[in-house]
């Protein structure tokens, strides 16, 4: 077998809700681990090849996919795209972009939830230098399009995601050739969620829900018992942090030349991400 498709990101812009709604469509079968992250890596990837197929049980006519957004984490992992070039170069690939400072603030958002990070966004976003590169949309799939064909990569906008959820699907069911009624009943993307999210404090918790066992039972137990013992074991934020105006402008004019290389390859402007921002 090969997987046929795979979201590769961008991180905090909606992927865990698309990989959802694939998982749920009948001609899809959908990776066991939403995040794999196997070729991201592994130099000698062909070497545990059986075990990542395993994490696959395709029926008769079933495209399989996966979502790892660290396939697009450049500079960390250089060489994901070859691999995956050289894994399945018929590959079909879906990247999801949200407005750059947004996604920064989200993933800001993200970490603090998850107490990774206390100090203020300023001193952070740019100690680290992941948080702008994960919004560097031209800087991370540009090493795709040298690769795959401009046909394979499906670019998706997170805001029109949210807002019209039937119409992307509809993009992403002709672009993998699936049925485009096949999809459960949409809701909200996990994407807003980070505010009020919550986060498992304990990492045997955290590793314990996402084994196979406790997702195959886990639709079983009421949502009325599950919430109340998820908050009594999790952290929250109550609202989004504030990034200043200061700082916002510092991230676009950091990003700015890549939204510029977005919209060059979608053939349109990007007013939305552009509101707020000198030009």
């Amino acid at each position: 077998m090969l997987v046929d498709f795979m979201i590769i990101g961008a991180q905090k812009c909606g992927t865990t809700s698309m990989a959802e709604q694939l998982a749920g469509h009948a001609d899809v079968c959908f990776c066991r681990t939403k995040e794999p992250g196997y070729f991201n890596e592994r130099v000698d990837w062909r070497a545990d090849l059986a075990n990542y197929h395993r994490l696959f049980a395709p029926a008769a006519g079933q495209r399989c996919g996966e979502a790892s957004t660290m396939y697009t984490f450049l500079p960390e992992y250089r060489g994901t795209h070859a691999r995956l070039y050289a894994y399945n170069p018929n590959l079909k690939l879906i990247y999801i972009m949200r407005q750059p400072v947004e996604r920064v603030i989200s993933n800001y958002a993200h970490e603090l939830v998850r107490r990774t990070v206390k100090d203020p966004p300023e001193a952070v976003v740019f100690r680290d230098p992941g948080y702008v590169n994960r919004s560097r949309y031209g800087v991370q799939l540009r090493p795709y399009l040298a690769l795959f064909p401009e046909a394979n990569i499906l670019p998706l906008i997170f805001e029109e995601y949210t807002a019209d959820q039937a119409q992307t699907l509809q993009q992403v069911a002709t672009f993998l050739g699936i049925d485009p009624n096949g999809f459960a009943v949409q809701g909200e993307t996990h994407a807003h969620k980070t505010v009020g999210e919550t986060y498992l404090k304990s990492e045997t918790l955290r590793s314990a829900v996402r084994s196979e066992t406790f997702q195959a039972v886990r639709s079983l137990i009421p949502a009325a018992i599950r919430q109340p013992i998820r908050r009594a074991l999790s952290t929250t934020i109550a609202e989004k942090p504030r990034f200043s105006a200061e700082l916002r402008q510092d991230l676009w004019n950091m990003v700015e030349d890549d939204v510029c290389f977005v919209e060059q390859w979608l053939g349109r402007r990007l007013d939305l991400w552009r509101q707020g921002y000198t030009q």
